[in-house]
């Protein structure tokens, strides 16, 4: 009996945790349907990536390349930095963390390149949460702290909030309670600036903190206020955090009613969310041992039982995330292939261009010459001409080398300035050569021009005399 009942307890919470994870990714449907631009289609189709990223990664990473495909069809280097954003979390939550990494630092790379601050920090806190689900706290921290340095420069209080939230937390699990508190009241003292929901974890944070350094007092004001805030904001996994919480600390207390009633409540979400497998394994554990320490072995069987089914499963799950992760890899192949093929169809029509421009000057060149045997040209136009060709030449030269000169100098501006002066100064000295040349040649045609006219008229003027 107490079994069935038990099971109802978690059965009435999967239910009301399907409803609030549901309404979230109903509302971005819509919205998606009724997005028109390309440009938003991108950051629609990210954004309900981002929600089915924990639960269902088929979906997420079926957004998430429709998003690039979109991003690259429209040359969108935000967009596309977005979903690469997007695919590294498919990926990490696969359990492949090198494909995420390498996928985030793609990203970044775009990123940098258009001085994107906000994608920079969000890529390299990313970053940091990949390191820190490897186990590398320390690591993390770093990616974190350079996170938290943009976003200050760029005044992002609310990703800020969360930030200091993280780093916190990571602290926390180094066993360094001084720095977790540190970053827990930076974090809620940011959230008091900055009005903004996100304090939450902050508050879980710091209620952890003061139960290990045995202020149960501040613990339990810490607790209730992220049960309230986690609920405001219906995130249902962080709910159960801080009922957890608050089961240890009423454990830590003696009152072994509450503790039971608060685990129960924490066993009910971890079991409601399935991306929280790992979370039914230790709270199972957990709420085992308290009936244990009860005296109720039924109940401690019975959730040391469910423990080691969610333990199986999570080895089950880690097998088919190898399995999703390298159908991914196809996937994400595909995408990259078309585009390789289109970035090379457009250097096909690039070099094609080129080779336009470059017969249309020597066309006009061989035009103008072949004309002038016969034409006098005046010696001003030839200077004019002289310096068109050169703005000519010069401009078809930068078209050239732009590509790689943009490499080699990063873009910047003062180095490509400075080597484009250099490309100018070696043209002028061979300009005014051609130009003598020109000018001394064509001086002398037009004097052979005019000579031969002149004959030419003499010879008709004697002739006429003789008749």
């Amino acid at each position: 009996m107490k079994k069935t009942i038990l099971m109802l307890i978690v059965v009435l919470f999967v239910i009301c945790d399907s409803r609030a994870q549901t309404h979230n990714i109903d509302s971005l449907k819509i919205l998606l349907k009724k997005e028109t631009s390309d440009t938003g289609r991108v950051t629609r189709l990210n954004t309900l990536s981002f929600e089915y990223a924990g639960i269902k990664p088929d979906s997420a990473m079926r957004l998430a390349l429709e998003a690039l495909t979109l991003a690259q069809k429209i040359h969108s280097d935000i967009g596309i930095a977005a979903s690469l954003n997007r695919l590294s979390r498919v990926y990490d939550n696969a359990g492949n963390s090198p494909k995420a990494m390498e996928l985030l630092l793609q990203a970044l790379r775009i990123n940098e390149k258009i001085n994107n601050l906000d994608g920079k920090a969000r890529n390299l806190g990313n970053l940091g949460v990949v390191y820190a689900n490897m186990g590398n706290y320390q690591r993390a921290i770093e990616y974190l702290s350079q996170t938290v340095k943009i976003f200050q420069q760029i005044n992002e209080k609310s990703a800020l909030t969360t930030t200091f939230s993280l780093i916190g937390g990571y602290y926390f699990a180094m066993e360094q309670d001084d720095s977790a508190m540190v970053y827990a009241q930076k974090a809620y003292s940011r959230w008091k600036k900055s009005n903004s929901n996100d304090v939450s974890s902050a508050l879980l944070l710091m209620g952890k903190v003061y139960l290990r350094t045995g202020e149960r007092s501040l613990a339990l004001d810490c607790f209730r206020g992220s049960i309230q805030q986690y609920k405001r904001a219906r995130f249902v996994s962080g709910v159960g955090a801080s009922y957890l919480g608050l089961s240890n600390l009423y454990d830590k207390e003696g009152r072994a009613d509450s503790a039971l009633y608060y685990a129960n409540k924490a066993f009910a979400i971890s079991y409601s969310l399935n991306k929280y497998t790992n979370s039914i394994d230790n709270v199972g554990t957990y709420l085992s041992g308290l009936y244990e320490k009860k005296g109720k072995a039924d109940s401690a069987y019975f959730y040391l039982k469910l423990a080691k089914a969610a333990k199986d499963s999570v080895t089950s799950q880690q097998r088919l995330n190898q399995f999703q992760s390298l159908g991914f890899d196809e996937k994400l192949r595909q995408i990259e292939l078309a585009n390789t093929e289109e970035k090379a169809a457009e250097e096909r029509r690039r070099n094609l261009q080129f080779a336009g421009i470059a017969v249309a000057i020597l066309s006009f060149l061989i035009l103008f010459f072949a004309l002038s045997r016969t034409v006098i040209v005046k010696e001003n136009f030839i200077k004019y001409f002289n310096v068109v060709v050169l703005l000519a030449v010069f401009e078809f030269i930068n078209l050239l080398i732009h590509p790689y000169l943009a490499r080699l100098t990063h873009e910047s501006p003062p180095l490509m300035l400075l080597i484009l002066i250099g490309i100018g100064a070696l043209l002028v000295p061979l300009h005014h050569k051609l130009e003598h040349w020109i000018a001394h040649a064509l001086t002398e045609k037009n004097k052979q021009i005019r000579l031969a006219a002149a004959k030419k008229t003499i010879a008709h003027l004697e002739g006429g005399k003789n008749d």
